[in-house]
């Protein structure tokens, strides 16, 4: 019982650090899915394989694991794009000349803004 009060009171010092609201976070495990997320200032998680998606933002983080994937995103002015794999396209469109910061690992993955 006194772990479960615990948590509560972590759970509710979380909520009041973040202005009383959590972040939303859209995730996708799987292959050959064709299909929109959306992320809401939040963050986007793919994991699998050769995924077609576009993910509607703005989103803060978006995290890619895989191969193969090809994905289009809305990001906020200060995002992060990581991805680990090989042969992962990802297009990207920020507000302005805002860039996200980049984080690749893994073979042939192309990380590009949208034209």
């Amino acid at each position: 019982m006194r772990v479960m009060m615990g948590l509560g009171a972590v759970a509710a010092s979380v909520l009041l650090a973040t202005g009383g609201a959590a972040a939303a976070q859209a995730v996708h495990e799987g292959a050959g899915a064709e299909m929109p997320m959306t992320c809401e200032d939040g963050e986007a998680h793919i994991t699998g394989a050769s995924n077609r998606i576009a993910v509607q933002g703005p989103c803060r983080l978006l995290v890619i694991e895989g191969a193969s994937n090809i994905v289009t995103v809305d990001l906020t002015a200060d995002a992060a794009i990581r991805v680990r794999g090989a042969g992962n396209r990802v297009t990207w469109r920020a507000p302005g000349n805002a860039g996200p910061r980049i984080s690749s690992a893994g073979a042939g993955n192309v990380i590009r803004r949208m034209r």
